[in-house]
């Protein structure tokens, strides 16, 4: 009797773990979408489809695109697994804001992961340090070919009590208007995300740039969150960018790995899985990667609901508090 229960034990744990099997290798290939070819979130996705390509169960295949407007309708279908989305996307793609002339509530958090910075710049010898010093001071705006930088900029000079009435506005297309406008003295500061190639060329050219703080203040925070949501002030090391020569405060946004809801949790659970185990092989892959780190992987500052296969993981791992069931639940409502 004891041997027959032993055998019954193996033989029921051998169908478990090939159902499991059979699960996982039922979608071997995974898609993810990032920006255009060259951007910064190409460059990212491609470093995590490399390391999960190679230490999960799973081929990833990097699908280039516009942007997110281009890929959220395909995630809506399912023909998308999963897409890199900042913080302030995931929201106004929720609510159907600015870019979004739809509703596309598909997309679930697997980890958070780096943020992003964004910011007014200056010659680094003007006498303005924060954006209260660009009252009365010429700054680009309109930005009909980026519509969404009218709030980003709109929300960092409201950390400032500032508005579009308190400036000179000087209209431009895009970025690479902005930053010829610069160049040419045309405004007293221009608006790039940091790292960005415009910064650099200015840099350059104009004798040194530096960028200029929002107000970080529990006020100035919330101003801004309801101008551009999913955004927060973020301090940024003095010497981590051109531009940043003393220790400065800028409009952050979080940058998710998201997939979509139907992705089974089973998948789900493995890519967390392999991100969070396999996490010192990320800034080899691309160097920006090497902020992607399992301390940050779940955050209270998250706007739209976690994938149900990576909640799983992270109670695993002691990573999921009580604290995020509430905000979890908020957000699913």
């Amino acid at each position: 009797m004891k041997k027959q229960g032993f055998v019954g034990i193996v033989l029921a744990l051998m169908v478990v773990t090939l159902g499991v099997g059979l699960s996982l290798s039922a979608q071997r290939s995974v898609t993810l979408a990032t920006h255009a070819v060259g951007s910064l979130y190409n460059s990212l996705g491609t470093g995590l489809a490399s390391v999960l390509s190679r230490r999960s169960p799973f081929l990833i295949r990097v699908q280039p695109f516009a942007g997110p407007p281009a890929w959220l309708p395909s995630m809506e279908t399912g023909e998308t697994d999963m897409g890199l989305l900042t913080s302030a996307d995931a929201v106004l793609a929720s609510k159907a804001m600015v870019l979004y002339k739809k509703h596309y509530k598909n997309a679930r958090i697997l980890i958070v992961g780096g943020a992003v910075y964004f910011g007014f710049y200056v010659q680094k010898d003007a006498p303005i340090e924060t954006v209260a010093d660009l009252k009365g001071k010429r700054i680009p705006t309109d930005w009909p070919g980026i519509p969404i930088i009218r709030l980003s900029t709109g929300a960092s000079l409201a950390t400032a009590g500032l508005t579009g009435d308190d400036v000179v506005k000087v209209p431009v297309s895009d970025l690479a208007a902005a930053g010829q406008a610069f160049l040419e003295g045309k405004t007293d500061a221009g608006w790039v995300g940091m790292g960005g190639a415009v910064v650099e060329e200015a840099n350059a050219r104009k004798g040194g740039v530096k960028y200029v703080s929002v107000i970080d203040t529990p006020e100035a925070a919330k101003k801004m969150a309801d101008i551009y949501p999913g955004s927060y002030p973020g301090v940024v090391k003095a010497g981590t960018a051109t531009g940043v020569v003393k220790d400065t405060t800028l409009l952050a946004n979080d940058i998710y790995l998201v997939a979509a809801k139907e992705l089974s949790d089973e998948v789900a659970y493995q890519i967390v899985k392999t991100l969070w185990e396999q996490n010192n092989e990320l800034g080899a892959a691309f160097h920006l990667l090497k902020t992607w780190v399992p301390g940050k992987m779940v955050s209270d500052r998250a706007t739209i609901p976690y994938h149900p296969g990576a909640v799983k993981f992270f109670r695993e791992k002691g990573a999921w508090s009580k604290e995020m069931d509430k905000l979890q639940a908020e957000l699913l409502k």
